[in-house]
Parts: C-alpha cells; sequence; structure tokens
C-alpha cells in the first residue's frame, strides 16, 4: 500500500437524503448540514440513509452554498470507506503519473492536463520517447460480489470519450483509460445493465487497441493509498452468463 495523496480531516457524520445531484443532508454532530457532491452517478447502494459518511469542511465559504464537501460512504458491509468526490481524481491520477515506479506506463518525458483532441478534452497526454500517450480517466465506486462496474447510469460522456480514444489509436497514436477503483475487487466489467452502448464500446477499443488499466485505491485515515494488486477485465464471451 503506497500514499498516492493526502485529502486531510475527514469529518464522520449520518447520511440523511440526497434533494438532487447536486447536494446531500448529512447530520454531523446533531445537526442536519448541506454538502455538496461531486458525483454526477447515482450511487444508491451506498447512499442509504443513516449509512455513515464522509464530509470535509469548506474553505472558500464565502463563494458557495454549502459548508461542507461530500467525501466519501461506507460500504455496507462496514469494512470501507468509498471516496465519492470526483474533485479529487485529477489529482490522485495525476500524483499516480507522475511517480514513474507505480505508474501504469512508467517514466515519460512530460504530462499535460486537460488536452483537447478532436471534440473532447482528454484528461492527460504523456509524451514517452518522443510517442504521445492520450488518456481518460474514470473513477469507479461500484462494486457487487468483487466486480467493479461502471457506469452506474447511462453516460454519453463517457461513450463520448471512448469513440475518441478509439479514433487516436485508429490514428497510430497510444490511447488509454486509467479506471480508479475505490472498493476491493478482483475483476472489472463494463455495466451493460446501465449503459449498453458504453459496453459495446469499451469491447471495441480493446479490441482496437486502447490500453485499460483498472487500477485499485483505498481511502484510510484521510489519504489515498494506491494497492499493488492485478484486477482482472471480464471478457465479453465471460458476460453471458449474466
Amino acid at each position: 500500500m503506497k500514499k498516492i495523496y493526502e485529502i486531510g480531516k475527514i469529518l464522520t457524520g449520518k447520511f440523511i437524503d440526497r434533494p438532487n445531484r447536486f447536494i446531500t443532508e448529512v447530520e454531523l454532530n446533531q445537526q442536519i448540514e448541506l454538502c455538496h457532491i461531486h458525483d454526477s452517478g447515482r450511487i444508491k447502494e451506498l447512499l442509504f440513509k443513516d449509512n455513515l459518511v464522509g464530509v470535509k469542511k469548506a474553505t472558500n465559504l464565502e463563494k458557495r452554498k454549502t459548508s461542507y464537501d461530500f467525501v466519501s460512504a461506507r460500504t455496507p458491509e462496514g469494512d470501507e470507506d468509498v471516496l465519492l468526490n470526483s474533485a479529487y481524481h485529477r489529482y490522485i491520477s495525476e500524483n499516480l503519473l507522475n511517480d514513474f515506479e507505480i505508474s501504469p506506463f512508467g517514466k515519460v518525458d512530460t504530462i499535460r492536463a486537460e488536452v483537447k483532441n478532436g471534440e473532447s478534452r482528454l484528461d492527460f497526454l504523456l509524451t514517452k520517447d518522443s510517442e504521445k500517450i492520450w488518456i481518460e480517466v474514470k473513477g469507479v465506486s461500484l462494486v457487487e460480489n468483487k466486480t467493479a462496474k461502471f457506469p452506474d447510469a447511462p453516460s454519453t460522456r463517457a461513450q463520448k470519450h471512448l469513440k475518441e480514444l478509439i479514433k487516436i489509436k485508429e490514428a497510430g497514436e497510444r490511447a488509454a483509460v486509467v479506471l480508479l477503483i475505490f472498493r476491493d475487487c478482483n475483476s472489472f466489467r463494463p455495466k451493460f445493465e446501465t449503459d449498453p452502448k458504453f459496453c459495446e464500446l469499451f469491447y471495441l477499443a480493446i479490441e482496437k487497441g486502447v490500453e485499460i488499466y483498472p487500477l485499485q485505491f483505498r481511502l484510510e485515515n484521510g489519504n489515498i493509498y494506491f494497492i499493488d494488486k492485478k484486477i482482472d477485465i471480464l471478457s465479453q464471451i465471460s458476460l453471458d452468463k449474466f
């Protein structure tokens, strides 16, 4: 386990409700506080009444309506706190890519974030020995029976990114998806039940040579740790049993 990012002090409260996609109500110190949630997923398996959740006091209070940011939620089994704040994904992935010992791309020459390509703005562009590597990062919090799944709701944005990566690969440059998985798992598959188009594009991307890297992380004591663990990608054939 290797520390990759420090979130800082996280306060524990109880989840009450999610009145809209941006706001959660959390009981903290016997008061109901409104918290901004930076995750558009449904996350119903973690956001249920009275579940233990983590929040962080906001710093730019004069510019916002909520005093806290929603950070995490406890698993139903009570054994993990799962990161649910996608605002941290950029920093986690950037630190990962800058750590050449654990980055799936090894030592690179340059790392640029938020670079436009075609109709999309992709998360990272790396250069390595004069070769370009285009990367899109996706955070994964849904795990069922030790299998991580994405997305938990239809995502035209995720579909668009896969299409762009396929075009990049067909043009002769490297393209990759980095999956930041924040709950213990042994395998990954696209959740075709909620987004069959993403599932189709995911396996097409693999067929075309887009690199897929499912990586395991853990939130513990306000820190994000990288777990060096092999996570299998389930093949389309193995999905027939579902």
